[in-house]
């Protein structure tokens, strides 16, 4: 039996069928679809001179200021070694130097005291004459060898590894979560620890009942304090502050000195019990831990003080509950959960203007007093959503479309993107690191 031509409204039998998408047409629709077809070249050839211009007008010395400027910052820094050594040695020679001197001046004044003993007493005999010319012969010959050569220096040539600086092709980012790479390290967590962390790039801090740790890039242990101010709810990393801000459980939000852990409690902060937190540029957010959570926006450029305060229905519906709150590149991303219904959402806002950009259900079927639901921001404004209790990762693209729904055991509580190309996951016992 004859077909139709599969074009909308089109009453015609089909003539041809269409080898490339496979599509029964009559013949007026064919030499339509084939002028569609043909038409999509022209947008095509223009994007690719368009991209062939703007190669042309790259400026080599604008892509490479950033380069160089990590070069400089390292001859810089060897050259501070090298003045440092330099200044050391210079140092050390001087003190050689007066010491010996001290030890010939001692000689001359006790033979100078000697002589005139003998003077006075007018008893000096042969034996003694000689004894004094030998004493001053030894001083002149120390005096001579100090001036002319008081000590050798050895300097070894300065010689550079060319490996001490390496360049390699950036690798494209491409996060998979179904295919995570082999865990390179593991740092086991005590069961009364947070699973607060948060990082500036260059280290990551992590709460480690009793204490809070900082750790560089290559894991190793950069400073540890004991952590005295009731439990840490969660922490963030302000470079505007240079510090990392900690909340806790009893009302309290402290500033963290980087490398020294200096801890000072915000005294002008209103006492809420805070729950979640985050920076941008300018201002401190921080969420409440009621039904119709608010969120507060301090100004971290005049000492916190506070500049809005956003309550329902904007923050959220008076039935929903703001789990995490986490800044990325003027936008904050919101764990809304429902309580009616126990669904969760993933919002992105304007962290100006608090306007929602997209939002999305998170299918997670969470009861309301299972352990909280988190995100962090990955390269390219994209998110990732844990959550422990069916033991599942979400990976959002900046569009709010879910790239990768994945599962992960053990069950992780929390994450975070370290030195952006370390993904940390935090489960209940463990700190668990992965390259990317």
């Amino acid at each position: 039996m004859p077909q139709l031509c599969v074009t909308d409204g089109c009453k015609y039998t089909s003539r041809v069928l269409c080898h490339c998408c496979n599509k029964n047409l009559c013949l007026e629709h064919l030499k339509q679809h084939n002028e569609l077809i043909n038409a999509q070249l022209n947008p095509l050839a223009d994007d690719i001179n368009t991209l062939s211009a703007q190669l042309i007008t790259l400026n080599i010395d604008d892509i490479t200021l950033n380069y160089r400027e990590k070069l400089d910052q390292w001859r810089t820094n060897s050259f501070m070694k090298i003045n440092e050594l330099y200044e050391k040695k210079c140092e050390e020679i001087e003190k050689r130097c007066l010491k010996k001197i001290d030890l010939i001046q001692n000689g001359i004044e006790q033979i100078r005291s000697k002589i005139s003993k003998l003077i006075n007493e007018q008893e000096i005999n042969i034996e003694d004459l000689e004894i004094l010319k030998l004493n001053i012969y030894d001083i002149k010959r120390k005096f001579i060898q100090f001036k002319e050569k008081s000590m050798e220096i050895n300097i070894h040539p300065f010689t550079i590894d060319d490996k001490l600086i390496t360049i390699e092709e950036t690798k494209l980012y491409e996060l998979d979560l179904s295919n995570l790479s082999i865990p390179y390290r593991n740092i086991h967590c005590t069961d009364q620890s947070w699973p607060a962390m948060a990082t500036n790039d260059q280290y990551l801090l992590i709460d480690q009942y009793p204490n809070i740790i900082l750790l560089n890039q290559d894991l190793k242990i950069i400073k540890q304090l004991p952590w005295i101010y009731a439990s840490i709810r969660n922490m963030c990393w302000s470079s505007t502050l240079d510090c990392f801000i900690i909340i806790n459980n009893e009302k309290d939000v402290f500033l963290v000195k980087n490398h020294s852990l200096l801890i000072e409690r915000i005294e002008k902060i209103e006492q809420q019990y805070w729950w979640s937190c985050t920076c941008s540029d300018t201002s401190l957010f921080l969420t409440n831990t009621t039904m119709g959570t608010n969120i507060y926006e301090f100004n971290l450029l005049s000492k916190c003080q506070l500049i809005k305060r956003w309550k329902p229905p904007y923050s959220c519906k008076q039935y929903e509950y703001i789990d995490d709150i986490e800044y990325n590149n003027k936008t904050l991303a919101l764990v809304i959960k429902v309580s009616s219904n126990n669904t969760v959402y993933l919002e992105l806002r304007s962290s100006i203007t608090l306007d929602r950009l997209w939002i999305i259900q998170i299918d997670v079927k969470k009861s309301w007093f299972q352990q909280t639901i988190r995100c962090c921001s990955l390269k390219y404004d994209e998110w990732l959503v844990v959550e422990g209790n069916t033991s599942h990762l979400f990976h959002i693209f900046k569009n709010g479309k879910i790239k990768l729904m994945g599962e992960y055991k053990p069950s992780p509580i929390n994450s975070i993107l370290f030195a952006s190309n370390i993904l940390v996951m935090r489960t209940k016992d463990n700190l668990i690191f992965h390259r990317l």
